[in-house]
């Protein structure tokens, strides 16, 4: 047993990551709507700025008497009035608009930690019913200890707002970071480009950022996907060390926890060294 596999027994025994799985019936949902709303409303994605995104989201008159009033069922230039509907609006992309799940699916955006959120970027809650999701559009950072942010977002019992928030900045958080396609977030596609294989030497701890302070569950040994990497902390053992983690899906959640688009510390890769995140093929993966 090499000191890398007995490091990653002692140190991060319990915790894990994930192999290759079938997608899930939610997943060819969330990926069937995204599909059928791209087929009305759609802005082309080279019109699409970050600066456009909150100019549309400004249209709907966030906290005025003029906002316009949420609902689930009812549509206001042919989008949802829901927070789906009205993050989809801002994005530019096909009306009624993609739901919470869909926003979050690799066809309309991938993950990225929390403090890469740029302006147009979503926060989302995807898990949970109807009821529970949600998402919001990150505008700016409300301090410089970034321990809240000012966000555009169509909530319930109000309308269309602007203010300040603090969703998936608390350790539990269901919340969590994406970056949409149309403002260059790669997406994690089978068959577009957007996996990439990897070997891993021993079972790996997911974390929800790209640190070791909110253990997700585990990806298992073996080859696995991952959709990007991340310069993030460091992970060392001796002389081995690495920055890089990878984006990718658990093969065991903890509970309470959330295994989709999780970090992977690109130390446990078999085939390379110290700060180094390639594919099986020995391309560079891409940055997310």
């Amino acid at each position: 047993m090499s000191s890398k596999q007995l490091f990653i027994r002692v140190a991060i025994l319990g915790v894990a990551v994930a192999s290759l799985t079938p997608l899930t019936a939610a997943d060819a949902f969330a990926e069937s709507v995204a599909t059928t709303a791209s087929r009305l409303g759609r802005v082309a994605a080279a019109d699409v700025t970050r600066q456009s995104v909150i100019d549309r989201a400004k249209t709907w008159n966030p906290g005025t008497p003029q906002r316009v009033p949420y609902s689930q069922s009812r549509h206001h230039n042919g989008y949802r009035t829901d927070c789906s509907g009205y993050a989809s609006m801002a994005l530019g992309l096909g009306a009624p608009g993609p739901n919470t799940v869909a926003l979050a699916s690799p066809r309309v955006s991938s993950p990225i930690a929390m403090s890469d959120l740029l302006t147009g970027d979503l926060v989302i809650d995807a898990v949970g019913d109807n009821n529970t999701r949600h998402v919001v559009i990150f505008e700016k950072w409300a301090n410089a200890e970034r321990t809240s942010y000012w966000a555009y977002e169509q909530r319930g019992g109000y309308g269309t707002d602007h203010r300040v928030l603090t969703y998936g900045l608390r350790p539990g958080s269901e919340f969590r970071a994406y970056r949409p396609r149309v403002l260059g977030g790669g997406g994690g596609d089978p068959g577009s480009g957007g996996r990439y294989w990897v070997d891993t030497f021993a079972d790996a701890t997911g974390y929800r950022e790209p640190n070791t302070n909110d253990p997700q569950g585990t990806l298992n040994k073996g080859t696995n996907y991952v959709y990007c990497r991340i310069w993030g902390a460091e992970v060392r053992n001796g002389n081995q060390f690495n920055h890089w983690w990878l984006r990718t899906d658990l093969d065991r959640t903890d509970s309470g926890k959330n295994g989709r688009g999780a970090y992977v510390s690109a130390y446990h890769l078999a085939r390379w060294g110290n700060d180094e995140a390639k594919d099986n093929a020995g391309q560079d993966i891409p940055n997310c």
